[in-house]
């Protein structure tokens, strides 16, 4: 491949090339020069080579694709593909039909000779010092010069909207194909494979279906609770994980026992995992390598069936002024919303609401422990209004998953109770 001064390379090469060539034509003084047509240091008598038009190259743009992997590390030298495009103006007496000849000069030069060999481009940057680091000669492909065919219409445009000057004999050439890399340094092969290791793992994708129970109630530390997991494929040697909110890795549970022929898992739910919806997931793993054990992959993963963890009051105190101070377990994570719902259990004095929330913010020291302000806009209120004194029934609310009410004999609702006074 070559570097950033391929391009420069390729131009001075075609120029030197065609100067070469100009003594066939039989006109003396004729010389190649490298600057715009509209210039008005172009020659009396000679050719003018100009770069008018770069564009990628269709069969070569996307041959170094990928070049990073996804941490970022080089696979290969990045390049850039590109075709050039130039346009040769002639100059000279008409009526000694000049213009003609030199023409004539260059069309048969690059039709036998369409490519710029290695030697060419390396004698041609030999003599220009602003092209010593030209490595266009290595290139793994050579540069070739095929004719383009402009319509009348084309050459118009190019002459009349781009140069702004007065039309002269012109021809224009595509040179295909320059390949620019970076100057990074190029990768580090890795090792030769040793000796292969193949191993043939079917391919069984385990499918949870449902879990049980869908929503469950932690009791106090320590706490123990277990899921039992119904779908197609399980194994025992399914390795077991659990989702929480505002934890991104998976927590690692525990099999009890399993039932293949029925499709069930019964796992013990891990600590760690906080109030709201959780979700579980099992992993397949194969072992690979040489010795086999020394080395595991996953090769299969479940879906992710998700359950619902109900916070559960601890403690539930009043305390004056106008605080209602709720100890929850598990524990809830900084990024969840925290909620008191109360519900009055004694509609006295009329006219005022039944049902009140109260927000309260996380504490990163207590994150089990919460402080609720009773002074609220009760819900369909605008303004605010203090909790008004009695007994009220009281839920914990942690993103959508609400504690559990304590029924009595006769099935209505009997705690957990708070007394604001």
């Amino acid at each position: 491949m070559s570097n950033a001064l391929a391009i420069a390379s390729v131009t001075e090469t075609l120029a030197q090339t065609l100067g070469a060539a100009l003594p066939g034509s039989g006109v003396n003084g004729a010389s190649v020069t490298k600057t715009r047509p509209d210039a008005t240091d172009l020659p009396k008598v000679g050719v003018n080579v100009f770069l008018y038009q770069v564009s990628p190259n269709a069969a070569w743009r996307n041959a170094d694709l990928p070049t990073r992997s996804s941490d970022g590390s080089l696979l290969r030298r990045p390049q850039a593909a590109l075709d050039l495009f130039y346009l040769l103006t002639f100059y000279g007496d008409d009526t000694a039909l000049e213009q003609q000849r030199l023409l004539g000069a260059v069309v048969r030069q690059l039709h036998a000779y369409p490519a710029l060999s290695r030697q060419a481009v390396s004698a041609a940057i030999s003599g220009v010092a602003v092209l010593a680091g030209s490595d266009l000669a290595d290139q793994i492909d050579v540069v070739r010069f095929t004719p383009v065919n402009f319509s009348l219409e084309e050459l118009s445009k190019l002459w009349s909207v781009f140069l702004k000057t007065d039309y002269v004999l012109s021809v224009a050439y595509a040179a295909s194909v320059v390949l620019i890399q970076t100057d990074d340094l190029p990768p580090t092969g890795a090792l030769p494979v040793l000796r292969p290791c193949l191993q043939a793992v079917p391919f069984s994708l385990a499918v949870i279906n449902s879990v049980q129970p869908q929503t469950l109630g932690l009791s106090s530390p320590p706490a123990t609770a277990q899921l039992t997991l119904t779908g197609q494929n399980l194994e025992a040697a399914d390795v077991v994980a659990f989702l929480t909110p505002g934890i991104s890795q998976p927590i690692p549970g525990v099999l009890l026992s399993s039932n293949p022929t029925q499709g069930q898992l019964v796992v013990q739910l891990p600590a760690g995992l906080r109030p709201g919806v959780n979700g579980v997931t099992l992993t397949r793993y194969a072992s690979l390598g040489s010795p086999p054990n020394s080395s595991q992959r996953v090769i299969a993963q479940s879906n992710s069936v998700a359950f619902v963890v109900q916070p559960m009051i601890l403690s539930l105190t009043f305390s004056a002024p106008q605080t209602i101070t709720v100890a929850v377990f598990p524990a809830v994570g900084s990024s969840q919303k925290v909620s008191l719902v109360l519900n009055q259990l004694d509609a006295s004095p009329p006219g005022l609401p039944l049902a009140f929330e109260l927000d309260g913010l996380p504490d990163a020291t207590k994150p089990d422990t919460f402080d609720f302000n009773t002074s609220v806009t009760p819900i369909g209120a605008t303004e605010p209004l203090a909790v008004p004194p009695g007994a009220y029934l009281a839920r914990v609310r942690v993103d959508t998953a609400e504690s559990p009410l304590e029924t009595g004999p006769a099935g209505g609702f009997t705690g957990p109770i708070v007394t604001v006074l």
